[in-house]
């Protein structure tokens, strides 16, 4: 008994004295991304990023419009509802949603360690944190339902890593419901990872069959009444049928097939000339198969092995997989970098393994981590360089876009209808609204037969003065590349009914309607 008590002081006294160093760490992370974020205490860095998306769904929900019924939305509502909820408390200003990435990533960076350090010591685990928090999270810093959906799933494995009781569990599976309500793909294809986790662990260890259903059927019920619990209101609103086909119908029959096929999604086309640009990209690429590999091959070869920790391993390295498996099906680098939380974490332990890594990577990573850490501050303080002060606040942005703000607010007053034809970023900074169902005119957004069509009732309807044109969205169809050009209809009647006012450097029109 005195042995015992004097354990758990020691224990209660390393957790003391580890406390205040992570806490400082959690400061650091938070000072990274602030300096990433902000210009100064009063400038937010303009984003951009699909996050976008979100911000103009929650700015439609504010003004009383309704996701699935006023306009048009394949993923579930959680980061619509989140920035919306944001929006209403502090205002529509460009640094909520800076202050929402920040935040974003201080979890993160928490969840990592705290996932880490379940699977290598102390300073690894802070190794583990940065590694992500700089070279993942900090590369994208872009707050979609990819990330809040993969924090939600991060959060129900670090909740079942040390024990699998009936309680953990269903706090598990309703924090995977959580993780579908940001993002129902992400969600579903954990809750597959941690089914067959219980599955494989049930086999291993022999327990009674009727232990493995009731697991699986805590994990179901903790998922299903959380899901249904956060998607009452919707169904009760648009019918369970339009929301069934708006998360699961449509997503299965039209993004899941879009024109990119199984092209890998890299930011540009790779060449012998850029590809030191692109390698890290591909290393991420590259290593999580790899790395899921290798830790479920070590699983199976292990699993007679009572000192290995195969629970730990098992269970992250089958939730990672089944999110890789779910994003490849549309792979891009943004998608695949919100999901590789569990993959940087196994790798590292694979690496912890190796003799002399930790001072290696005092001497290598460290540095490198640092200097990347700067090097990202530096370039998005110096691409952001012009300041402004716009219905969306007082915020920093590139010369490029400063151009197009600064054009369109001069002819337009906050709450206008607007058309951003080929991405949303104008709404928030410019307070301008989306007159159309559909988010943009870009075929990943307009893609069922009839979107066109009703696209232009739409503009007719609402008389809308302004539209921004993209250039790509200009056809590329000719004798010699013959295509289907399903944004004709549209083209025509912007040429018929508008007259281009403006050519920005980069190839986008400003239109005005005629009359």
């Amino acid at each position: 008994m005195q042995k015992r008590t004097q354990a758990s002081a020691s224990l209660g006294q390393i957790r003391s004295q580890r406390t205040p160093f992570f806490l400082l760490s959690l400061t650091a992370a938070g000072i990274y991304l602030y300096l990433n974020l902000f210009v100064s205490h009063e400038t937010p860095v303009l984003l951009t990023g699909d996050q976008v998306y979100f911000w103009m769904d929650a700015q439609r929900l504010l003004h009383g419009d309704l996701i699935y019924r006023d306009f048009f939305r394949y993923t579930l509502p959680g980061t619509d509802l989140l920035y919306a909820g944001l929006f209403r408390l502090l205002g529509l200003h460009v640094w909520v949603t800076n202050i929402a990435v920040l935040m974003l990533g201080v979890a993160f960076s928490w969840l990592c360690y705290s996932l880490s350090s379940k699977y290598i010591e102390r300073r690894v685990a802070m190794l583990t944190t940065a590694l992500f928090l700089v070279f993942i999270y900090g590369k994208a810093l872009n707050g979609t339902n990819h990330w809040f959906a993969m924090l939600a799933v991060a959060g129900a494995v670090n909740v079942s890593l040390e024990k699998t009781t009936l309680k953990r569990l269903t706090a598990a599976g309703a924090l995977l419901g959580l993780g579908a309500f940001f993002n129902q793909a992400h969600g579903s294809a954990a809750l597959v990872g941690f089914a067959l986790f219980l599955i494989c662990r049930q086999s291993r260890t022999k327990n009674p069959p009727a232990e493995l259903i009731r697991n699986l059927i805590m994990l179901s019920l903790g998922f299903s009444a959380v899901l249904l619990l956060l998607s009452a209101y919707f169904i009760a609103t648009v019918g369970f049928k339009q929301l069934w086909y708006c998360a699961v119908t449509y997503v299965l029959s039209y993004p899941a097939h879009n024109p990119n096929g199984w092209s890998l999604g890299l930011p540009g086309t790779p060449t012998w000339r850029s590809l030191p640009k692109f390698l890290p990209y591909l290393a991420v690429y590259i290593a999580l198969p790899i790395v899921y590999c290798t830790s479920l091959l070590r699983c199976w070869r292990q699993r007679n092995n009572t000192f290995f920790p195969w629970d730990r391993v098992a269970l992250l390295s089958l939730v990672g997989f089944f999110l890789l498996l779910e994003v490849a099906v549309a792979v891009n680098w943004l998608r695949l970098y919100g999901v590789s939380l569990p993959g940087v974490i196994l790798l590292m332990w694979i690496l912890s393994e190796k003799p002399k890594f930790q001072r290696r990577a005092v001497t290598f990573i460290w540095p490198v981590i640092i200097a990347l850490a700067a090097q990202q501050i530096v370039s998005r303080h110096s691409a952001n360089n012009v300041q402004v002060d716009l219905a969306g606040g007082h915020f920093a942005t590139s010369p490029q876009t400063y151009e197009k703000l600064h054009w369109i607010a001069s002819i337009t007053q906050p709450r206008d209808l607007f058309l951003q034809a080929g991405w949303p970023g104008m709404y928030i900074p410019l307070g301008l609204r989306n007159p159309l169902y559909v988010a943009t005119v870009d075929y990943l957004d307009a893609s069922r037969p009839g979107d066109i069509e009703l696209s232009v009732s739409q503009m007719k309807a609402k008389q809308v003065e302004y539209v921004l044109w993209t250039k790509y969205l200009d056809s590329r169809c000719n004798q010699g590349n013959p295509c289907n050009d399903y944004l004709f209809p549209f083209r025509e009647y912007v040429h018929k009914s508008y007259t281009c006012v403006h050519v920005f450097p980069d190839g986008d029109t400003l239109w005005r309607k005629n009359g």
